[in-house]
This record gives structure tokens, sequence and C-alpha cells, in this order.
């Protein structure tokens, strides 16, 4: 028979493991964010890759306003301080599952771009 600490031990594990597959499985239905700020994006080179269904949001964090330029997409807007933009169902815009770059194309000259990862549908 197990030790009351070992019980105890055993129980935090499952309901740690249990509220990490609730958190991983609630991720696909919110947004993917990615932050400008300064002169960088935050999150815009994803260990996930996007999947169908899921929208892409870029936030302005920082103090400039900001460009986001997506070529796959033929898409260019601006972003003010504080502001966001969306793309719904961002997977279902593009050819298909790939790696698609992006840029500030107000602060290309200091490197900022990234690169959205679309996963198979």
């Amino acid at each position: 028979m197990r030790s009351p600490a070992l019980r105890l031990l055993a129980l935090g594990a499952a309901a740690s493991a249990l509220a990490l597959g609730l958190l991983l499985a609630g991720e696909e239905e919110r947004p993917y964010v990615i932050t400008a700020i300064d002169y960088h994006f935050h999150d815009a080179h994803p260990t996930f890759p996007i999947g169908p269904g899921r929208d892409l949001m870029i936030k302005n964090a920082g103090r400039n306003r900001h460009n986001v330029t997506i070529p796959a997409l033929d898409y260019s807007m601006d972003v003010d301080p504080g502001g966001r933009l969306v793309i719904e169902d961002v997977a279902s815009r593009f050819g298909g599952a790939g790696r698609y770059p992006f840029v500030c194309l107000i602060h290309e000259d200091r490197g900022m771009s990234g690169t959205i990862v679309i996963a198979d549908g």
C-alpha cells in the first residue's frame, strides 16, 4: 500500500497533466498572437504551426507604428501603438502548409521580420 505522501504526489502529478492537456487543447481555439515591440516581432517564429481554423493576431505593444506585410497573401496593413490586426482562419488563406515570411516595411532596414508556420490541414 502506498503512503499518503506518495498518493498525494501521484494525485498532484495527475492533476498537473490534466491541466496541461486542457491548456494545450484550448490553444487551437485562441488566436495565435505575434507582438510587435519596438523593432522586432515577438513569437514570429512559432514552435507549433498554426492549424486550420485558427486566427492570427498581430498586436503592437511598442511605441512606434508598424506595418505587417505578408507577400504570400498580398497583405499589407499598418498597426498603430496599442492597436492590433486579426487575420481570421489564417491557414486557409495560404496555399497550404509551409513557412511564410512577413516583414514590417517601416522597420525592414532594422531587420524587423518573421515567419508564419502553417500546419498541414
